[in-house]
């Protein structure tokens, strides 16, 4: 088998494009992978879809221009697993707000996925949303969305970010809203406990409601953590259709 320089050319933009999604998207950015699987894995996949994506029209003739095409479709690949991250960031970001009204935001550890210190209730969620995510087949979902992404926007296509920038900055408001959707339980009981203690004080000044509340407080929410988390399952899964439509919309607006 004979490997031609275009071959060449388009494997190395289809392993840029997918390189970004490994980089940026969910499971796949976790630091505690191996480097090596990851790089072997893009590899192989790029291998595969070389032989049954369309073609582009043309291609970059000169090594600057193959080069700039390399980051542009590096750029795509971010974006795709960066709205795709947005189901462990929403997720995440509801542990956070778990942890600061139960009071165990001052007993944070090392986070071996991003390698930062993180509450405990903020890792729970964080790898309760990835072991979902498996579960549910959302890398295979994840990838299959990034090779019908060159039928949406072929290599070589032009490429306007302005919209699409646009678009994955509104998509903010989406995470703070499934953040507090999924935390609104635990904030509202903890709410209802702090109010309590507040009539408490008021009454009986002489028991310390500020330590007692360091005692109730994240008994009362593990409690309630463990009532709702049966329910996560269908919460995610409507996150993931919802972050397909997301993609298949910026890939869109790349597109015009």
């Amino acid at each position: 088998m004979v490997i031609t320089y275009e071959q060449v050319k388009v494997f190395l933009l289809i392993f840029s494009r997918f390189s970004g999604v490994i980089v940026a998207g969910p499971f796949f950015n976790m630091k505690s992978l191996f480097s090596l699987g990851k790089l072997a894995l893009t590899f192989w996949i790029s291998a595969l879809v070389l032989f049954v994506i369309p073609l582009p029209e043309a291609l970059p003739l000169t090594l600057p221009a193959l080069f700039i095409s390399m980051i542009v479709d590096f750029m795509i690949g971010i974006a795709i697993g960066f709205i795709s991250n947005l189901i462990i960031m929403s997720v995440s970001f509801a542990g956070t707000l778990m942890d600061t009204q139960a009071g165990l935001s001052s007993a944070a550890t090392l986070d071996p996925i991003s390698g930062a210190n993180s509450a405990l209730l903020e890792q729970l969620m964080q790898f309760l949303a990835i072991i979902l995510f498996l579960l549910i087949n959302g890398h295979h979902i994840l990838i299959s969305a990034v090779f019908e992404s060159f039928s949406v926007l072929p290599l070589g296509h032009p490429i306007d970010f302005s919209q699409g920038s646009r678009y994955i900055v509104s998509l903010g408001a989406t995470l703070f809203s499934i953040g507090f959707q999924l935390a609104s339980p635990i904030i509202l009981v903890v709410f209802i406990v702090d109010f309590c203690f507040g009539i408490l004080n008021k009454v009986a000044e002489q028991v310390n409601v500020f330590q007692l509340g360091f005692q109730v407080k994240p008994i009362i929410s593990v409690f309630i953590f463990l009532g709702i988390a049966p329910g996560f399952l269908y919460i995610l899964i409507k996150i993931v259709e919802n972050s397909l439509g997301h993609i298949i919309k910026f890939l869109g607006l790349l597109a015009q």
